[in-house]
C-alpha cells in the first residue's frame, strides 16, 4: 500500500513539472516590474510571490542564493528549470532582487 502511495506521488509530482523544462519562448514587455514578469512567466511553477506550489514544491522566495547565481539560472536554467533567453540580463537581475527579498 506504501509503495502504491509513493508511486503515485511520484507520478503527480513529474506531471505537475512536465512543463516547468527546457527552454521558455517568453519575452516580457518593456517596462513590466519584476512582479508582473515573475507572475507571467515563473508563477506557474514556482508558486504566487514564489512561495512554491502547495507551500514547498520549487519555492524560489527568500533563498539564499546570490542574487547573480538566480539571475544566470533564468538565463539559462539548469536541472528542470527551463531557460528564460528572451529576458534580458537586466530584467532577470530585477527578478532575482524580487525573489530574495520576498
Amino acid at each position: 500500500m506504501i509503495r502504491t502511495t509513493n508511486t503515485t506521488a511520484a507520478c503527480l509530482l513529474a506531471l505537475m513539472l512536465a512543463g516547468c523544462s527546457d527552454v521558455n519562448d517568453y519575452k516580457p514587455t518593456a517596462g513590466m516590474t519584476a512582479t508582473d514578469i515573475f507572475a507571467e512567466a515563473c508563477s506557474s511553477c514556482h508558486g504566487d510571490g514564489g512561495s512554491g506550489k502547495f507551500g514547498f514544491l520549487l519555492k524560489i522566495a527568500g533563498t539564499e542564493a546570490a542574487a547573480k547565481e538566480v539571475a544566470e539560472k533564468i538565463l539559462h536554467g539548469g536541472h528542470i528549470m527551463p531557460a528564460f533567453p528572451n529576458i534580458d540580463e537586466q530584467d532577470a537581475e530585477r527578478l532575482a532582487t524580487y525573489l530574495k527579498a520576498q
